[in-house]
Formats: C-alpha cells, sequence, structure tokens
C-alpha cells in the first residue's frame, strides 16, 4: 500500500511510504528537518537516481506534449544547480526552497544560468522497501501533476529550459528530486514604443499604468508575452489591444484629433 502525505506542515512517516512536495510559486523561507529513520532490514529496491532523473524530464516533456504545450530542453546551468541542491538535502536532511540560505534564482545564477524565469518544484520520498527506478520517477511526476502549484511550474508556457536531478541521503534513506525551469534572459522579448504626437500617450502592460510624454521612446523587455492596451486620454471608452512580438516597435502619432497606433 502507498501511502501519500501532501500537507506541508506535517510529514508522517506512516507505514510504507511517503511522499512530500513544494512549490516555489511565492517566497517563502520555511525548512523542514528530517529526522533519520530507525531500520533494521536493507530495503528490496534500490532506484538508479541519474536514470530517474532522466526520466522525470522526459515525462515531464509527454506532460506538456499531451496539454499542447512544446517540449523544454535540458539545460546544463540548471542540472548543475539541481544537482547541487538534491545533493544539500540529502546531506544535511534540511528541506525547503531556501534550505540553504539561497533562493532557486540565486542557485541558478550560481551556477551561471542568467534567468529570465525560474521556478523550482522540490520533494522527498520514502519508502521502507526502497523503490525501483520506475516507481520513483512516478512517484514524483505523478504527485507533482495532481499538485496545482507544481503542476503549474511543469506547465508554464514560457519556460523553455529544464534541469533535474535526484539525490538519496547516506544515513536516512529519504530520496530528495529538484525540479528547475527557466527561461534565459537572451530570450525575453525586446519591443519599444515611440510617441511621435504632440499629446501624452497612456497604456496599461499588465497591472501598471504607464505614461509616454511627446517625442518619446521606451523600450522593454519582458519575459512573458503581455497584452499592451492603448488608452487615449481624450477618448471615452476607447482604446487599443495589441500583444507585442520580440522587436516590435509601435509608433503612436496624432491624425487630426485622434491619436493613433501602428506597428513598424
Amino acid at each position: 500500500m502507498w501511502i501519500r502525505t501532501w500537507a506541508m506542515a506535517f510529514a508522517v512517516l506512516i507505514s510504507v511510504a511517503t511522499l512530500v512536495m513544494r512549490a516555489q510559486v511565492v517566497e517563502e523561507d520555511d525548512t523542514e528537518i528530517l529526522k533519520p529513520i530507525a531500520e533494521t532490514n536493507e530495503p528490496a529496491n534500490r532506484p538508479d537516481l541519474v536514470q530517474a532523473a532522466k526520466q522525470i524530464v522526459e515525462q515531464t516533456n509527454q506532460f506538456r506534449e499531451h496539454e499542447k504545450l512544446g517540449r523544454i530542453a535540458t539545460n546544463p546551468s540548471l542540472e548543475r544547480s539541481a544537482q547541487f541542491f538534491a545533493d544539500f538535502m540529502a546531506r544535511t536532511s534540511h528541506y525547503g526552497h531556501k534550505a540553504n540560505g539561497a533562493t532557486p534564482a540565486d542557485r541558478a545564477k550560481k551556477f551561471g544560468y542568467e534567468y529570465c524565469i525560474v521556478a523550482e518544484n522540490i520533494a522527498y520520498a520514502y519508502s521502507s522497501k526502497g523503490f525501483t527506478t520506475e516507481e520513483l520517477e512516478n512517484e514524483f511526476v505523478d504527485g507533482w501533476k495532481a499538485s496545482p502549484g507544481h503542476r503549474k511550474n511543469m506547465l508554464d508556457p514560457d519556460v523553455t529550459d529544464i534541469g533535474v536531478a535526484v539525490a538519496q541521503g547516506p544515513e536516512n534513506g529519504y530520496i530528495f528530486a529538484v525540479q528547475m525551469f527557466g527561461r534565459p534572459k537572451s530570450k525575453a522579448l525586446e519591443f519599444s514604443i515611440t510617441n511621435e504626437s504632440p499629446d501624452t500617450a497612456e497604456y496599461k502592460m499588465g497591472d501598471r499604468t504607464l505614461t509616454l510624454a511627446p517625442r518619446h521612446t521606451r523600450t522593454h523587455q519582458v519575459c512573458r508575452p503581455r497584452d499592451l492596451e492603448f488608452r487615449w486620454p481624450d477618448a471615452e471608452g476607447e482604446g487599443r489591444i495589441v500583444q507585442p512580438h520580440d522587436g516590435d516597435h509601435f509608433v503612436v502619432t496624432k491624425n487630426g484629433e485622434t491619436l493613433e497606433l501602428r506597428r513598424e
């Protein structure tokens, strides 16, 4: 019988197996310290941790394809970051996104990943019987898929890279998995807006409302595509919504008493 505990506040090891997960959705600073488990027998199964990590990547891409999203590529820097953190948690039994005093983004940058987006799923599992390689990879992937926060990271349409690592504690048998997602800064979308009119232009991007003075140009670099909603100060209920693409240049002009927008 497989028993999973989903709650973050308590991770009780009962009966045969347990799985505990966290997804880095917002900043948090909670850390668990896992105590050793007294075992008298060697587990019957021992997984290949390297192969499990590779299969987690493949299963994640299959999941994305099933949900009509593109595959993401293994990135060496994210792999090194994930391995470092999985090894740290396995060695110290400290578990949490900031267990080593750094954030997922800090660790990604430390290992050379200049990020635009970084997200992280972590989990640990334990079974007194041990796991086969297939059982272990399924335990982590199925658990993440069933959890809204982890699922959101796995199905993020704007990430392009992935790095996964799995490590086992040398004394207590806990197995830790780290799944990192990213989009590099080199893939940020860049576009510019020039106001050639004599009036101040106003537009909304996400939750921000911005103004652009006459005869000025502003360049944006964004990690995720966002609609721009241009509002004309003298118009009632009128505006124009556009989605910028990389390299776009928008120009605001005035035709008589009306402000107009064109894409170049």
